[in-house]
């Protein structure tokens, strides 16, 4: 069965601005319908703006995220040895899937999602009679359905596209330790992918805003995206950084030994000039080598993660602190 475009992608209209016009209209949908039972009395409420949030913001951002997959990997093509057919497999791979890893990507989520509820309420009979028996009830498991399976969805195909680069980098584009900076397009990737679920992580706090704290509510859901972020972050960097580290150090013992035929018995150096002519370039050469990074990232790369890391800490202690605040007002 052929790949087919990912269901999420078709979401963003390709026009300009499309990304922020399906994130808006994404938002003024859910917003309304998960508020659709604010009014009920119920101990339970629904996070609704958590739902509509997380929604608007995953799908654009996967869209965005996807774009710049892409990008890198045109930006990489005159390193790759693949022929034409060959790229373009690859390109393809970046936003295409089969329908069946579509589908067990919803049903996994979907699974995901089933068990979280029952998690929250303690059992699947509790949880079966609370969706069946209020309006917050229904709500919240459809928005909890909604959230995994979309989040299963994005993660997977995120990791397909890591994976992806992660090959080409292991064998696939060609590599030189004086030119590295040619291979930033890997960091990119990387960092890039991070974006998605860190951003998501960030967003976790309005749960507790909304509902009260419940770890029950937030913690299996972080926990569950934060295992994929570290291998997203390092899968397509790490094969690439296999290779740089062997090929440094092949180079480093090379040059070792080149330089080992000038010294004498004693591991001294002659002072005659022919000597010093010879060993001077290769001892400025190793120099070079010795500072080269075996990984693809450069400052900028470094920073721009930094910032991102930095986000969910500083939404969750502020996520708390207003609610203490709330609490002490009340």
């Amino acid at each position: 069965m052929s790949d087919r475009k990912i269901w999420l992608l078709k979401l963003v209209p390709p026009m300009r601005h499309g990304r922020i016009l399906t994130g808006l209209l994404l938002l003024a949908v859910l917003l309304p319908l998960f508020y659709a039972g604010a009014g009920e009395v119920s101990t339970y409420r629904t996070p609704a703006l958590f739902f509509s949030l997380i929604i608007a913001y995953i799908i654009p951002v996967f869209s965005f995220i996807t774009m710049k997959s892409q990008q890198a990997l045109g930006a990489l093509r005159p390193l790759l040895d693949l022929d034409a057919a060959a790229f373009e497999e690859a390109r393809a791979r970046l936003d295409t899937a089969s329908p069946r890893t579509m589908l067990i990507c919803a049903g996994a989520g979907a699974l995901g999602g089933c068990a979280h509820i029952s998690l929250i309420l303690g059992t699947v009979a509790e949880a079966v009679t609370r969706t069946i028996s209020s309006i917050s009830g229904a709500l919240t498991a459809v928005g909890t359905l909604m959230v995994w399976i979309i989040m299963t969805t994005v993660i997977t195909m995120l990791i397909q596209q890591s994976v992806l680069f992660g090959r080409l980098g292991g064998g696939k584009t060609r590599v030189s330790l004086l030119n590295t900076r040619q291979l930033l397009p890997f960091a990119r990737v990387s960092i890039s992918s991070s974006l998605a679920v860190i951003g998501a992580l960030a967003l976790f706090p309005l749960i507790g805003l909304e509902g009260g704290q419940n770890l029950l509510e937030s913690l299996p859901g972080a926990i569950a995206i934060i295992g994929p972020l570290v291998v997203m972050f390092v899968i397509p960097v790490w094969p690439l950084h296999r290779r740089l580290a062997a090929m440094k150090q092949q180079e480093l013992a090379a040059l070792n030994a080149r330089i080992g035929t000038h010294l004498d018995a004693t591991g001294a150096v002659s002072l005659e000039a022919a000597d010093l002519e010879k060993i001077l370039p290769l001892l400025s050469y190793r120099r070079e080598i010795v500072q080269v990074s075996t990984w693809p990232f450069d400052l900028g790369n470094i920073t721009t993660l930094a910032f991102y890391l930095i986000i969910p800490p500083l939404t969750w202690v502020g996520a708390a602190l207003i609610q203490n605040l709330v609490d002490g007002l009340i």
